[in-house]
Formats: structure tokens, C-alpha cells, sequence
């Protein structure tokens, strides 16, 4: 029973650090615009910015409106700042190498340390150990996806709307990248392994799912239907634009039919 108020001094608390602006967007989110930026250096990097943005607005349109790049949104949207920091082939973090001698070091300098007159063998021997089972759970993390993927890193802010957005605290903060990406994707066919744009797609769509995920679990969202995206008043979606071009020309009026085909 004493618990009970332990806890709700804890949950109190919680809230009370939780600062306003935080907690309005948690309860009434904004709609939000997707701005991603990546180094100029990085190879095909257009193509790379442009496939991870398409899959993380869509992804982040299943939970929240987004307004689609280019597109002017309402005064209160908030921004979802993306900035790809690095972009390289997986290799596994950490290396084989680095397990290696961390694990050997220790062991080495532990067992002098108690007098083991030998420190050094078991060292080396543990290191050696522990190397080889780091290459074998890469391998194997490897094998299961199919195909050897690309190791994006970026950090995420999450700005409120307003002049002083950028200068303010985020309403969000945090790092993507690494294993937990890689973690994220799914594997391919042998087919899918050996298409580019197949695999970058799936790249994108792991790194959108940990974005989405973190997010989630700071402000509550949940997955609704199909992605909602913002459109300007009396703008038409998608399927009414379609609908229109299916439909026949009408005539102007008092313009008669023209005649028919002569044989």
C-alpha cells in the first residue's frame, strides 16, 4: 500500500518536468513538414535524401498530418528536422577488432592483477574468443537480411511552429542510426538482393520505422488508417484530380457534335 503514493509522487513529477509546450503538442499534435538535409560529399546523395524522405513522410502520415515538401502548410506546423550526418557501408558496431582487444585487455590486466602468472595467454585466448564470435553474429545479421545494407546516421529535431522555433528548445531531440536501423530492416529475396533500388527502399523504410518509433513512444501516437497529408482549402486530393481527368470534355454550349466519319 505505501506504493501506491510513491508512485503518484513519481508520475506527478514526471509531468510536472514535462515543459508546456511539449505537453500541448502531445495532446493536440500540428501538422508537421519533413526537412532533410544530407552532406554534399556523399555519394548519389540526392537520391538517398530523396528516398528516405518520401518513406518517412509516409510513415509519419499514419500517425500525424504531414505537409508534403514544396507545399505551403498552415501557421502552426511545426518542422521535423532530419539531418544525415554520415552515410557508409555496414561493417557492425562494434568491429570484431575492437571486441577483440577490449575483451583481451581486460582479461590480461585483470589476471595480473591477481597474480595469474598467465595473464597474457588468457588474454590473447579470451580476445580471440570473443573476436570470433563478434564476426560470426555480424555474419550471421548479414545472412539474414540478404544483402550487405548502408549504415545511415543522423540526428532528429522536432521544432515548434513560430519565428522563434529555431532558436528555442526542441520539442524532440535525438540520434538514428547504427544497429537499431539495421536491426529495423527486413530481409530480401535473392531476386530483391541483388536490386540497388530495392535494397535502398528498405534501408529508407527501416530508418522511417526507428524515426517513428521514438517519436511514438514520446508523445503517445498511434497508427490511424491511410497516410493523412495537409492540403491547402479547396485544393483537391489526389482521387478527385483523377476523377476529373477520367471525365469526357463537355461541349461548350451551343457547339454541335462533330459529324461523323465519312466511308
Amino acid at each position: 500500500m505505501k506504493r501506491a503514493p510513491i508512485l503518484l509522487v513519481v508520475s506527478l513529477a514526471f509531468i510536472g518536468c514535462t515543459r508546456p509546450e511539449v505537453e500541448a503538442f502531445r495532446s493536440r499534435p500540428t501538422p508537421v513538414t519533413v526537412k532533410m538535409s544530407i552532406p554534399a560529399d556523399i555519394p548519389q546523395g540526392e537520391d538517398v535524401r530523396k528516398e528516405y524522405l518520401a518513406a518517412l513522410q509516409a510513415k509519419l502520415a499514419t500517425r500525424i498530418v504531414v505537409v508534403p515538401e514544396g507545399i505551403q502548410g498552415p501557421a502552426d506546423t511545426a518542422v521535423l528536422e532530419v539531418t544525415i550526418t554520415d552515410v557508409k557501408r555496414y561493417h557492425g558496431s562494434p568491429s570484431p577488432a575492437a571486441v577483440g582487444v577490449a575483451t583481451g585487455v581486460t582479461v590480461g590486466v585483470l589476471g595480473a592483477i591477481s597474480g595469474n602468472r598467465f595473464s597474457a595467454f588468457d588474454g590473447f585466448w579470451w580476445g580471440m574468443f570473443a573476436a570470433h564470435h563478434a564476426a560470426h553474429a555480424r555474419r550471421a545479421e548479414l545472412d539474414r537480411l540478404g544483402y550487405r545494407p548502408l549504415d545511415v546516421t543522423a540526428v532528429i529535431y522536432l521544432r515548434q511552429a513560430g519565428s522563434e522555433a529555431g532558436r528555442s528548445a526542441p520539442l524532440a531531440e535525438f540520434d538514428v542510426g547504427g544497429d537499431e536501423v539495421i536491426d529495423a530492416m527486413d530481409p530480401l529475396s535473392r531476386r530483391e538482393a541483388d536490386d540497388v533500388g530495392r535494397i535502398r527502399e528498405e534501408e529508407a523504410r527501416a530508418f522511417a520505422r526507428v524515426v517513428i518509433a521514438k517519436l511514438q513512444d514520446r508523445f503517445g501516437w498511434s497508427a490511424h488508417g491511410s497516410p493523412t497529408f495537409y492540403r491547402a482549402p479547396g485544393e483537391k486530393s489526389n482521387e478527385e484530380k483523377a476523377d476529373d481527368r477520367a471525365k469526357p470534355m463537355e461541349q461548350a454550349p451551343g457547339q454541335s457534335a462533330p459529324p461523323p466519319p465519312q466511308h
